[in-house]
């Protein structure tokens, strides 16, 4: 009794030493585990994967990064504690690393060990099975012959993976972009008989193909795989039955991405694609439990990605989680650096980039937490997703993002969520990530900077009253000195005028603004706009002749047709936009009337539409102001009934009670028996 309780107590003592991630520092007891190899203080557990090649010479498996610790050493085992032979042939920060070991024994269970001091493997062993590929980064150069070739691969960057594959059939590069890239194939298959074998190739650009260091087939310079489909690259060479070595080399530049090799065996038809079943296979180990001496195991995890929703470089990719344990009666929670929170032991994370990430788990059991593992892991995409939009992964990752607390996220994931919004064109995103991106300006002071806040202005238009307040300040902030260039500042003081003169009635500081544009910094639409703008600074002043003056001026764009049958059809078009609730047509239809038209900004026709359009997206601010701006050009038209009706609901909405009361009093007075005037009798019965 007194030695369970000693030993109860000594495992509690332990559990805490296990904090801040694979902390193996412990002392070694007699007493512990039974460890096939002695005195290793961690191994874990591998087996055969599911639907793997069997039987193999080799197998393959990856470990998360984390293992070993500095100073440590990996050793490859059997269950009876033998040493087996073993390579490591990847590894790169956050990613995981990839071992190859010797399983010509048979067995389907081996064990990766970690400490000091471990007995050596065997030497003189060689991986010769399966099809490895290596890839890396290239630039555009002349492949026309092998020393231009030489040249290319000297230049080449950085490998950017390794990994085995079924065979040599494929159409994207697996561990980068599909374009301008090296593929190196190193392989080994098996001839079935003596005798001659024929060996094609295809590829985008150029290739070459060796057997056991001979020559057999090349196409250089840069082309397309056209003119390779049906063999028309190949070469034969004679060989013995048995195990072959087979080194393909492909160059990727822009275009269609293609790798293949086919073969004629002897006594075969015709050419095809060399299978799966033709190369020496390689099996595939999944690790399945760690054991520690002395016990708990450290917490051990993996993750993959398992999609991604990109346009160009932006991107939201889905990430599946997975704990490696068997112990039933422990809870796991997560940590991540982007400020998010879960619980449990296999689920799915969103980022909205890759690169690396910190994350934390932990393992809690009876409300304590007993275990903790922080890693920086690589988030990548799955370069071989073919179609890299993906609708559904937009969604998910949309409202995953909108329920997150994005005052809390990073800035940088922040600034990589309103780029995938934009790209998308999805407001509802753009919206939520703006604001939060107002709130923080301080974080975000860069010239890119202000290109966002800028379009954040433009995006946060039209969208109510507080829309425009935020777009308001989006333009204030992007026109700062740290955030600001010449090029950007006359889009925002021309974007920002507008929004004075039609919103917050600033009109001062809108011709301030406008004023201080010169023809030099705008171009195209943009010298447009600012005329019509001074326009309607005229018109807001009760100038009307000169603001007509003003509007002729700017002139309509040539090649509209019949004016009055243009015009007809658009205000047609929006009111029956309008009347559906098809506010955005409704918006894009006058839009185009009031800028391509210009004496439209001073039609009661169009105006009405527009406050109408204003009122429905609880813009009361425009839609009061322009009722102010329309006001002088509706003293003798029958319609300003519906303006001063107009008038009164959105100066009630503001708050603006005097001026509403005004407006009701104009309408009872000047159009009693108008159907605006009962209309506001019954909604309005005291003014």
């Amino acid at each position: 009794m007194q030695n369970t309780i000693r030993f109860k107590n000594r495992l509690r003592r332990l559990r805490g030493l296990w904090r801040g991630g694979l902390v193996l520092a412990l002392s070694l007891s007699a007493g512990a585990v039974d460890f096939p190899v002695k005195p290793a203080r961690l191994r874990q557990q591998i087996e055969l994967a599911p639907n793997s090649a069997w039987p193999a010479n080799v197998g393959t498996v990856e470990i998360s990064p984390g293992l070993p610790l500095p100073g440590q050493q990996l050793g490859v085992f059997n269950a009876a504690g033998k040493p087996v032979a073993f390579h490591s042939y990847w590894s790169a920060t956050g990613e995981p690393s990839c071992i190859r070991f010797d399983t010509s024994s048979g067995a389907t269970t081996y064990y990766l060990s970690y400490d000091t001091n471990l007995p050596a493997a065997p030497g003189g062993w060689k991986p010769e099975a399966g099809v490895l590929l290596e890839t890396r980064a290239c630039t555009k150069q002349p492949v026309n012959s092998f020393p231009q070739i030489a040249q290319l691969l000297n230049s080449a960057g950085a490998i950017q993976g390794r990994g085995y594959l079924p065979n040599i059939f494929l159409g994207m590069n697996p561990f980068g972009p599909s374009a301008f890239y090296i593929g190196s194939f190193n392989s080994w298959f098996n001839a079935p008989k003596d005798g001659g074998y024929q060996f094609a190739i295809v590829s985008a650009d150029a290739s070459w193909l060796k057997i056991d260091g001979q020559s057999v087939v090349e196409w250089l310079g840069e082309h397309t795989v056209r003119r390779g489909r049906r063999g028309e690259h190949s070469g034969e060479i004679q060989l013995k039955a048995g195990r072959h070595h087979l080194e393909y080399t492909q160059i990727q530049f822009d275009g269609e991405a293609a790798a293949e090799v086919a073969w004629q065996p002897p006594g075969a038809s015709r050419l095809g694609v060399m299978p799966a079943s033709a190369f020496l296979p390689v099996a595939r180990f999944r690790v399945v439990h760690l054991e520690a001496a002395p016990a708990p195991a450290p917490l051990y995890f993996e993750w993959r990605t398992a999609g991604q929703c990109a346009l160009g470089d932006t991107m939201a990719l889905r990430v599946r989680f997975h704990v490696v344990d068997d112990l039933p009666r422990r809870d796991y929670r997560w940590r991540f650096d982007d400020g998010t929170e879960t619980a449990g032991k296999n689920f799915e994370h969103f980022f909205p980039q890759p690169g690396l990430r910190q994350v934390t788990l932990e393992g809690w059991e009876h409300g304590l937490g007993v275990a903790t593992n922080t890693l920086r892991i690589r988030i990548q995409p799955e370069w071989l997703q073919r179609d890299w939009w993906r609708d559904d992964i937009f969604a998910e990752a949309k409202n995953d993002f909108l329920q997150r607390d994005l005052g809390r996220a990073p800035a940088r994931d922040l600034a990589a969520i309103l780029a995938l919004a934009d790209r998308a064109d999805d407001r509802e995103l753009a919206t939520g990530a703006g604001k939060a991106m107002v709130q923080r300006a301080d974080e975000f002071k860069t010239a890119a900077d202000g290109m966002a806040f800028y379009q954040l202005g433009i995006g946060f238009a039209h969208q109510g009253d507080a829309g425009d307040a935020l777009a308001e300040r989006a333009f204030r902030l992007a026109l700062l000195p740290e955030r600001s260039s010449s090029a950007l500042a006359a889009k925002v003081k021309l974007r920002l005028a507008d929004l004075l003169i039609h919103w917050s009635s600033q009109f001062d500081e809108a011709e301030k603004w406008l004023a201080g544009l010169s023809g030099n910094s705008l171009t195209g639409d943009d010298r447009r706009l600012k005329q019509l703008l001074q326009g309607d600074l005229l018109l807001a002043r009760g100038k009307i002749e000169e603001a007509r003056k003003q509007y002729l001026a700017v002139g309509q764009r040539p090649g509209l047709g019949h004016f009055d049958a243009v015009r007809a059809a658009r205000l047609e078009s929006a009111s029956i936009s309008l009347e559906h609730n098809q506010f955005d047509d409704a918006q894009q239809a006058l839009d185009w009337l009031i800028f391509e038209i210009p004496t439209e900004r001073m039609s009661l026709a169009t105006g009405l539409l527009e406050i109408q359009l204003e009122l429905q997206h609880k813009e009361f601010q425009r839609a009061f102001t322009g009722c102010r701006l329309l006001a002088p050009v509706a003293v003798d038209d029958p319609r300003r009934s519906e303006l001063l009706y107009d008038t009164i609901e959105s100066g009630r909405a503001l708050g603006k009670t005097d001026e509403a009361r005004h407006a009701q009093a104009q309408l009872l007075k000047d159009f009693p028996y108008s159907e605006s005037a009962a209309k506001a009798k019954d909604r309005w019965p005291r003014p």
